[in-house]
């Protein structure tokens, strides 16, 4: 870095020289902190396998020493949630005729669904706020039961608790193109067997289910067709123009995307090293220790930060008037920005990287970066293009 010019010529800096050097020394830094957090999660695991029963001393053993920090192991199950055990049962521990341990009769269970969703203050304290904190309890399903149904999803769906009778699976796949599509779907009834089979009762879709769009004034469908919409198989894109006026604006993508969706690198890919690979593993491995059992919602005007308010649970809520944002840009004469054009065309926020680069000829019609960008590291970028600000008088791509 010292031996870096004080100066860059513009050819110099619009190929990226001014900036391989910093970009080296980050790709450093980022690589020395990959092994430091890697050896101390090998020597954690370690540690705990290390440990034996026969001379086990709970007084020496340190968590932090043997259980990765934030690590909350793997998830429970549908079938574990809903037969959660919270304690033993009154009449204690109870052996069958074979000795063995009752299971069903040692122990008191919870349905964490309905525990949840059945909340309620005695005191509303506000008119036309309800008198119930939760508005709804998400979870990812297997995506195994689902494989041979009429609904041909590919991927986990998304369960939406309401109520016992009013429930959403949220079922999702993607193209050879990698274009996603969703479907709604109403049930009631849905519980997971102890084999990880699923059982529920599909519903016709009408209103009081998970996310309204059914009865919502602004969701964009004809009411003698909603139904009918609803019940099929739409892309991202027809979903975020049909529902982004709704009170729940992006909450049928947003649940996908952050109960299911958690893109990472591939480890077994061969043009990698054995320690990428490893490292890759270790990052996958690290995503998925952390991941929730379960999302829940607050309702409108409730929150569960006391520090801070915004409707439905603070930021990260899925209404319309917590995800809305305006997207305003202008340019010089040569950019070819129309003037005084809106967009009605809803764009979610990962337009804006690519729109702007592809303004400035850095990435191509289907989102793929130049030589340049290439050759620093950039891959295709996520996002549509916000294509009605592409004007024609756009620069040409650029190195």
């Amino acid at each position: 870095m010292a031996a870096l010019p004080k100066k860059f010529t513009p050819e110099e800096m619009e190929n990226g020289l001014d900036k391989e050097a910093r970009r080296s020394a980050g790709h450093l830094d980022t690589a020395i902190g990959d092994e430091r957090e890697y050896r101390k999660y090998v020597g954690m695991l370690n540690n705990l396998l290390s440990l034996r029963r026969e001379n086990f001393d709970a007084r020496k053993v340190k968590i932090e020493e043997v259980i990765l920090p934030g690590s909350m192991g793997d998830p429970n199950t549908v079938y574990q949630l809903q037969n959660y055990i919270v304690g033993i049962s009154q009449t204690g521990l109870i052996l069958n005729t074979d000795k063995d341990l009752d299971l069903d009769r040692s122990f008191v269970r919870v349905n964490y669904f309905d525990l949840l969703r059945s909340q309620r203050v005695r005191n509303n304290v506000q008119a036309g706020v309800s008198n119930r904190p939760i508005d709804f309890v998400a979870v990812r399903l297997p995506g195994e039961p689902f494989r041979s149904s009429n609904t041909q999803p590919d991927e986990n769906p998304i369960w939406v608790y309401g109520d016992n009778d009013k429930q959403v699976i949220i079922h999702s796949r993607t193209d050879d193109n990698g274009a996603i599509s969703y479907r709604y779907q109403s049930v009631s009834g849905l519980r997971q067997n102890a084999d990880g089979s699923v059982v529920f009762k599909e519903e016709s879709v009408g209103p009081g289910f998970p996310l309204g769009y059914f009865e919502d004034p602004d969701f964009a469908i004809p009411a003698d067709e909603r139904a009918a919409w609803l019940s099929t198989w739409h892309t991202e894109t027809e979903w975020m123009a049909a529902v982004h006026k709704t009170k729940y604006s992006n909450a049928l993508i947003g649940l996908n995307e952050q109960l299911d969706r958690h893109p990472v690198f591939a480890s077994g890919e061969t043009d990698v090293s054995a320690d990428e690979g490893l490292l890759r593993r270790f990052r996958q491995r690290q995503r998925e220790v952390t991941e929730a059992d379960l999302l829940i919602l607050a309702n409108d005007r409730w929150n569960f930060d006391v520090r801070g308010f915004n409707p439905g649970g603070n930021h990260g809520s899925f209404f319309r008037i917590s995800t809305n944002s305006t997207f305003m840009i202008a340019g010089g004469r040569d950019t070819g920005i129309p003037r005084g054009l809106a967009v009605e065309q809803p764009y979610d926020s990962l337009s804006f990287v690519p729109t702007v680069l592809r303004l400035m000829g850095k990435i191509d019609e289907n989102n793929r970066p130049s030589e340049g960008l290439a050759g620093q590291g950039f891959r295709r970028f996520p996002g549509r293009v916000i294509t009605e600000v592409i004007g024609s008088g756009r620069q040409e791509e650029k190195r």
